[in-house]
């Protein structure tokens, strides 16, 4: 155990100073990395997702823009999820500069690609649900 978390200290150190070749390397030489990699930046992309859906379910209850304890109220009450404000805060600037959302002066909103993408999440994961 101990052999393989030397190995992630030293993937994520060469992972952070960006270096491809060095990266491309160590992927080949210890398969089960890319995995892990994999695995993290799937769930990353399923909170932003999610972040993203309650912010949508908000903007079309409320009509206007979404403050974040709106969005921590739809993640609790629509998707059982609970998350703290400075999580969320940090996942809507991370979609923000993505071109998800736009932050307003009272809140949030998606944009058109985010409004695309909060649908296709919410007709893939709740089929069931008609909201």
């Amino acid at each position: 155990m101990g052999k393989k978390k030397k190995i992630r200290e030293e993937f994520n150190e060469i992972f952070q100073s960006g270096n491809e070749e060095k990266i491309k390397k160590m992927l080949a030489k210890y398969p089960w990395l890319l995995e892990e990699v994999s695995g993290k930046m799937d769930n990353n992309m399923l909170e932003q997702r999610q972040i993203l859906a309650a912010t949508g379910v908000m903007e079309d209850e409320l009509g206007s823009t979404v403050k974040i304890d709106d969005i921590m109220l739809s993640l609790n009450v629509d998707f059982n999820i609970s998350k703290k404000e400075d999580d969320i805060r940090k996942i809507l600037n991370d979609i923000e500069g993505l071109g998800l959302v736009k932050k307003e002066l009272n809140g949030w909103i998606l944009t058109s690609e985010g409004g695309e993408a909060c649908d296709e999440f919410l007709n893939k994961n709740f089929k069931s649900f008609e909201l």
